[in-house]
């Protein structure tokens, strides 16, 4: 298999994937919409329900949509390039995914780990290494996405190649 292919299949995989969390948090917004509504003690119209719930996956099925025809572009681009150049550019690539993957999961999951400083009075090391470690998910992911090249050379070295 080939480099293209690789990248190919795994942007792919991801959009799946995107689309199985899309679907999986559809129910999860609900339950955050009703639980907004009973701490407010006022109702929620059903309009803002339809527009949040109808935002959520059409952005959702737009970006796996995006993601999908990436896949494709990726086929067509690569057609005539030579092995080592898109070798590295394959790996460069796949990095930088893996690298937004992580900034959009450590974005997603900060606000709720921080939602300890409103309920609570005492801090413990639970509360604090949450934020951290997302924190540091965030940093590693902006690693990836912005110095790729120096990662494709970081792991060669450790696999023993120049």
């Amino acid at each position: 298999m080939t480099t293209k292919e690789i990248t190919a299949i795994a942007l792919r995989l991801f959009s799946l994937w995107l689309l199985v969390q899309v679907i999986l948090n559809v129910p999860s917004l609900v339950m955050y919409l009703t639980s907004m509504e009973q701490y407010q003690e006022q109702i929620i119209p059903g309009y803002v329900y339809i527009v949040m719930i109808g935002s959520f996956i059409v952005v959702g099925l737009m970006a796996v949509y995006l993601i999908w025809l990436a896949a494709k572009s990726v086929l067509a681009y690569e057609a005539g390039g030579s092995g080592s150049a898109t070798d590295d550019q394959s790996q460069k690539f796949l990095l930088q995914l893996g690298g937004v993957y992580f900034i959009v999961t450590s974005l997603a999951y900060l606000p709720r780990s921080l939602g300890f400083f409103l309920s609570s009075m005492e801090v413990s090391y639970v509360h604090v290494l949450s934020p951290l470690g997302l924190l540091f998910q965030l940093f590693i992911g902006l690693a990836l996405v912005f110095n790729a090249s120096w990662w494709v050379h970081f792991l060669a070295r450790l696999r023993g190649r120049p």
